[in-house]
């Protein structure tokens, strides 16, 4: 996504001031923090060397725009992947110590880190994982998949962090961000994504999930921002906060154990208010 871009995206959207004053003041806060302290990522900024295949080496300044850009964008109205790529790449590079640490304290993790483990799959492979057994995890990915009308190509390659390490790590993360869907049995709506957002910044530290979801319930209908507040959001604080890093999760070894037992495992647990159970609720209320 260009600069123009999305300055031009920002044009054409109407957003409320005071989500633009809190906003641009959290991204630039953040990103002057990483300017005081990450001299690898200065030197990279300048133009000086090109870290890795997507790199884009850009200033603090630069950083800066582009994140207020693209958090700007999620404020005004509904965002697309690209914008919250960004808006993570941008505000990021400060805030990896929490993942790394939680990565290198697990065998998984620290075999994640060495092998570099991409998500990605052929025609034949997507296939095969129809014809797991129903409660397999990888059938559950897939049906979420199917239902959702998602594919695992949208996700964005990162282009603004300043170290090879820290942008695998939040390509990972992005990469991985439809198993967490899967996992928690949650849906692409906007407040199930919300609450993933929120779900996601406990268990990693990364600010993208807090800025992104800052402003976004106030698009929300009365009921469901009530409903979100009242269920969602605490619920994906507790459970983010307890839950075992899903970040050393080697997900591509998961296809074929049961799913309930990974949530056992990981210390994750199922909102009962979560959509798919209270559409079943209507459904049966509806038929009887």
């Amino acid at each position: 996504m260009s600069l123009s871009g999305l300055v031009a995206g920002i044009a054409r959207r109407i957003v409320p001031a005071a989500a633009v004053a809190g906003t641009a003041y959290t991204v630039v806060k953040s990103l002057t923090a990483f300017g005081r302290h990450d001299s690898q990522a200065k030197a990279a900024s300048r133009g000086r060397e090109r870290l890795y295949d997507t790199h884009i080496a850009t200033t603090g300044m630069q950083k800066a725009l582009i994140a207020s850009g693209a958090a700007l964008m999620a404020a005004g109205g509904p965002p697309d992947e690209s914008h919250v790529a960004a808006l993570g790449d941008a505000t990021s590079n400060m805030f990896f110590d929490k993942m790394r640490r939680r990565m290198l304290s697990d065998p998984t993790g620290r075999r994640i880190l060495r092998e570099r483990p991409r998500v990605s799959f052929t025609e034949e492979q997507w296939e095969q994982l129809a014809q797991k057994p129903e409660k397999s995890f990888a059938h559950a990915y897939w049906r979420q998949m199917k239902r959702n009308n998602i594919s695992w190509t949208t996700r964005s390659p990162v282009r603004f962090v300043d170290n090879e390490e820290n942008a695998y790590m939040l390509q990972r993360h992005r990469e991985c961000h439809d198993f967490y869907h899967t996992i928690l049995d949650m849906d692409v709506s906007a407040v199930e994504e919300l609450a993933i957002k929120i779900f996601e910044w406990r268990q990693t530290g990364l600010p993208v999930g807090l800025i992104s979801s800052a402003f976004a319930p106030l698009r929300l209908s009365p009921a469901k921002r009530a409903r979100f507040f009242k269920h969602y959001v605490p619920w994906a604080l507790q459970c983010g906060s307890q839950a075992k890093p899903l970040i050393s999760v080697y997900w591509e070894e998961m296809w074929d154990r049961n799913i309930d037992d990974i949530r056992k495992d990981m210390g994750v647990w199922l909102l009962p208010e979560r959509n798919s159970i209270t559409r079943a609720k209507k459904q049966t209320t509806t038929a009887i």
